[in-house]
């Protein structure tokens, strides 16, 4: 009989993306530029109006101190305004620095982040496997020879016998997983008590074969997981008189 193994994980620090992380700043940085040098879309309107036929307009003369009529002379054209087109090229290298002070963070934090995991060392994790509580599944494998020999028909006989098998599973204070069927969670609590794999199986087998097969079971089927079951009782009794003894021995005086 196998003791209760032990599993070891090995967990190590991961790489840290700090590429990816340039690369994103690179690309913020190339289309803040590509935004502020391309010119601003522009779309004209459609216009549905004929052009309307412009008429000449007569100025008036305007008498000056003379007493002479001189032509209207149009207004002069004003200057234009202040030129503020150097304050978009400041904005844009503000934002630029500051795009460049984000990315030399984020690198530096990764950075740190990175020689703080290299100095860890690999840690392993323990995963111990619970052990059956030995007399329960004995006292379950006892029920299921007793039904195996109170029920007449071979089916439902075996059924019951692997029910109660189920029952001892569930009682023996393994925990069962939530992705595990019934039936699975039975053969892997049979399997940690270290017993031959071969009996284990067979039972499966049997249990099976008469739960969903369309052909009944035969009365050497019931034979077979009779023994099956007689087995793995043999063995479980074995390993308790050996846990016996070694205590008797270990607690003598040497």
């Amino acid at each position: 009989m196998a003791d209760p193994s032990h599993r070891r994980a090995r967990r190590r620090g991961g790489r840290t993306p700090i590429a990816a992380a340039v690369l994103v700043g690179l690309v913020l940085v190339l289309g803040l530029v590509i935004t502020a040098i391309r010119p601003a879309w522009h779309v004209d309107p459609i216009s549905w109006k004929l052009p309307e036929r412009s008429m000449p307009m007569r100025t008036m003369p305007v008498p000056d101190q003379s007493g002479q009529q001189t032509a209207a002379t149009p207004n002069a054209p004003t200057s234009g305004g202040v030129d503020l087109s150097w304050m978009r090229w400041v904005g844009l290298g503000l934002l630029i620095a500051a795009v460049a002070v984000v990315i030399t963070v984020i690198v530096a934090r990764l950075l740190a982040l990175r020689r703080m995991q290299a100095d860890q060392p690999d840690t392993e994790i323990d995963v111990v496997e619970i052990t059956p509580d030995l007399p329960t599944l004995q006292q379950g494998a006892a029920t299921a020879e007793e039904r195996l020999l109170a029920v007449g028909n071979p089916t439902d006989a075996i059924i019951a016998a692997w029910m109660a098998l189920e029952e001892a599973a569930e009682a023996s204070g393994v925990p069962r997983q939530p992705a595990q069927t019934p039936t699975e969670f039975t053969a892997d609590v049979l399997g940690r008590t270290g017993v031959a794999a071969e009996p284990v199986q067979t039972l499966l087998g049997l249990y099976l074969r008469a739960r969903f097969a369309a052909v009944p079971s035969s009365g050497a089927d019931l034979d077979r997981a009779r023994d099956c079951i007689r087995e793995l009782a043999g063995s479980w009794q074995a390993f308790a008189d050996g846990k016996t003894e070694t205590a008797t021995t270990g607690g003598d005086p040497g």
